[in-house]
């Protein structure tokens, strides 16, 4: 009960402070295929985390400027280091109620991407945070139960096997 209490406070401050109530019209059209400077979240899940490379691969052979947001310990698996930039975080600045720190929010206050792609399969309010914090127009993630106000473009994959689901969502993508 305590848990369930948590993680309703910590969306209501996300909704609160943070969500992003942009009320202009955005174009979908195209969007992501012309967006140059891209942060993409790296999921928390070790196996997601392996077939999410594809996406990156895909945005590198386009040539466009990548930010990875991930975890100190996970740099070592990201190939080609030399072609990304990096904000990386540690498990202190995580708070009770899995909300960024007061440290790492100014650090991606100052941040502004054309667009924001969460690769978090699973509900991760820590992740939603961090998407919406940042400037950017555009941010896409996978549809999640209580997720979806926190995106622009929510693709809706139901797979189990992550292979499959990362495959469909960089298909999803494409299209924009």
């Amino acid at each position: 009960m305590f848990e369930e209490l948590k993680i309703r406070l910590a969306h209501f401050i996300v909704k609160k402070k943070y969500l992003n109530k942009n009320t202009g019209t955005i174009c979908y059209n195209g969007f992501l295929t012309n967006s140059h400077n891209i942060l993409i979240i790296m999921p928390k899940q070790d196996k997601d985390f392996i077939y999410a490379l594809d996406i990156l691969r895909y945005y590198q052979i386009h040539k466009k400027n990548i930010t990875l947001f991930l975890p100190e310990h996970k740099y070592n698996p990201i190939p080609e280091k030399e072609k990304f930039k990096f904000i990386s975080y540690s498990i202190y600045q995580i708070t009770r109620l899995n909300l960024p720190n007061k440290n790492l929010i100014k650090r991606l206050k100052e941040k502004e991407f054309d667009a924001v792609i969460d690769l978090n399969r699973f509900e991760e309010i820590f992740f939603s945070a961090v998407t919406n914090i940042v400037k950017s127009t555009m941010r896409v993630g996978f549809k999640r139960d209580l997720m979806n106000d926190y995106y622009n473009l929510v693709i809706d994959q139901k797979q189990d096997d992550p292979e499959i689901a990362f495959r469909g969502f960089l298909t999803s993508i494409q299209m924009f």
